[in-house]
């Protein structure tokens, strides 16, 4: 019976642990969706290791544009993605991001793969807009910001005494762009604040920084925070 029980474990072993072994080296790639956002992981990524968040926003809460917009660059850096179903333009954003700032620490964390030190905020026009205002108002978690034309609420700019200091941030936008010279002044203000800054430009007015100029930003922000 004992000599039994050994075969059976044996095979057990034979049989399973591969599986096992080989779902312990990778992590779960996909889309994944959740009531206020979409999660996305690229494929290669290493149980056991941890990876920089993209927090990105958009105008109009379009999460799955979102996630097109950055996947290719995710997968080409190695990042998760958090594309936000709530926020969008018109509405209570400051309160809705301490929630967001919450669930990516209490519920993200724990289920995906994260660098708490390495969550970037990414968005278009008030998807930019966004982003920087949670960095003025979660400077704990957000380490840096990427904004395609979009500038910094003229209330955050008020309060320079409380405003975030030596973080990064890339600048995207176009010199026909009716926010440009806002931006200009953005980028200032920043700078005084001992922020790391990098502007790129782009040809085509009010609109998404070209795939080229997004890739070459996010290689930046992920250099700079690596310093």
């Amino acid at each position: 019976m004992r000599i039994c029980n050994i075969l059976l474990a044996v095979v057990f072993l034979l049989t399973y642990l591969p599986g096992i072994c080989s779902a312990d080296e990778t992590v779960t790639s996909g889309t994944f969706e959740e009531n206020e956002y979409l999660i996305y992981v690229p494929e290669g990524l290493a149980a056991g290791e941890r990876y920089p968040l993209i927090v990105g926003f958009s105008p109009s809460a379009n999460a799955k544009d979102t996630v097109a917009t950055w996947r290719g660059h995710a997968d080409n850096h190695k990042c998760i993605i958090l594309a936000s179903k709530i926020i969008k333009n018109g509405m209570d954003i400051p309160n809705y991001l301490n929630r967001l700032r919450n669930l990516i620490h209490e519920r993200v964390a724990v289920q995906y793969s994260i660098r708490p030190d390495r969550i970037i905020a990414v968005g278009t026009s008030g998807g930019g807009m966004a982003s920087h205002l949670f960095s003025f108002f979660h400077p704990d978690t957000v380490a840096a910001v990427i904004t395609s034309v979009g500038y910094i609420h003229e209330n955050s700019l008020k309060h320079k005494d409380t405003y975030p200091r030596g973080k990064v941030c890339a600048f995207l936008t176009s010199p026909t762009d009716f926010n440009y010279k806002l931006m200009q002044e953005d980028r200032k203000f920043l700078k005084s604040l001992d922020w790391q800054i990098k502007w790129y430009e782009f040809e085509g007015g009010h609109r998404t920084a070209p795939e080229e100029i997004r890739e070459e930003a996010l290689t930046w922000v992920l250099e700079a925070l690596s310093q």
